[in-house]
């Protein structure tokens, strides 16, 4: 029976694949391989899609039987295993800080078609996948200028992440004085901080994904809250539809979900989605014309692993040429 490898099983990503594999009939007869480079790790009983599983010890050679590895780590963990990969084995990256060529950069449904075995594929930044799947079907109106902020979780930095933003939150509440902290570096909650992600990095991939069409000007806050991205997205189209021709365009796309109360969506009604919720379309009334466009998505879901399992899927078993 093949074989498919999860590096570091354990952060956020690591277990929300491990949930989300047992509904995935490509990985139902393949056997999965648990490894991490952090000794805590080695030997945990932990499961994979409700079936028992230890950890291993990565070690050069461990991943020559596997077809796949998913790799759930930091960038600097992946780097140092990515480079003793068998140039046979697929890698999906999920490593949200990944630097530039760490490997093809796939949004799943956008520029996913004809992969390659063998070859690194980037399941990027939640921020890339949530605009490219909201720009996509708005290309066709002919998007001249497009200018997006994104509001980042706390979860974006794992467990320690949300950690911290609990005990800033404790901290607050039993009128502890503000200190430094050592993953967002000054008090999260009730705060919003410059992200730590590069903007225009992840502008050069959502170029990358969308082909250079449309250029977008990006900015990436850091939020004080758990879990999901949200985003708001000003575009200015040669065709401009308006409002409700918008909202149709952007409801037949099948990632993307209307909301029934676009007035009141928060990332809060993202969390444990598959698919990314749309909110307010509004034209602009200032002088430059264009419309704004509110979403939100779920950053480990649609934004991580669900992206890196289709990407996957599209590897293993690549869809019939049509006759």
């Amino acid at each position: 029976m093949s074989k498919y490898a999860i590096l570091h099983p354990a952060t956020l990503l690591g277990k929300e694949l491990r949930e989300r594999l047992g509904a995935r009939p490509a990985f139902a007869e393949r056997d999965p391989l648990l490894l991490t480079t952090d000794e805590e790790e080695v030997g945990n009983l932990t499961d994979v899609a409700g079936a028992a599983a230890f950890v291993g010890r990565w070690q050069e050679g461990e991943l020559d039987t596997s077809e796949l590895a998913f790799f759930c780590g930091t960038a600097k963990e992946t780097r140092e295993v990515l480079k003793h990969r068998p140039s046979a084995t697929t890698a999906v990256v999920l490593a949200p800080d990944a630097e530039a060529g760490s490997g093809r950069t796939v949004v799943a449904g956008v520029n996913s078609v004809a992969l390659k075995p063998g070859s690194v594929f980037l399941s990027p930044h939640p921020a890339v996948i949530l605009l490219a799947h909201l720009l996509q079907p708005l290309r066709a109106f002919g998007v001249e200028e497009a200018v997006a902020t994104v509001i980042q979780p706390a979860s974006m930095h794992g467990e320690p992440g949300l950690q911290e933003l609990f005990e800033d939150t404790r901290r607050i509440y039993t009128m502890g004085g503000r200190k430094k902290t050592p993953v967002f570096g000054q008090q999260l909650a009730f705060n919003l901080l410059p992200a730590r992600h590069e903007p225009d990095l992840l502008a050069a991939q959502l170029g990358e994904v969308l082909a250079g069409e449309p250029p977008v000007a990006l900015e990436i806050i850091q939020g004080g809250i758990l879990h999901s991205v949200s985003a708001s997205l000003w575009v200015r189209m040669a065709n401009d539809p308006g409002g409700p021709a918008l909202r149709k365009a952007l409801g037949r796309h099948p990632h993307l979900m209307l909301s029934d109360n676009p007035k009141l969506l928060g990332p809060i009604d993202a969390s444990g989605e598959t698919e990314i919720l749309v909110g307010n379309v509004r034209r602009d009334a200032g002088p430059a014309g264009g419309t704004w466009i509110w979403a939100v998505m779920d950053n480990l879901t649609r934004g991580g692993v669900i992206n890196a399992l289709e990407i996957a899927e599209a590897v293993l078993e690549p869809p019939a040429p049509p006759n």
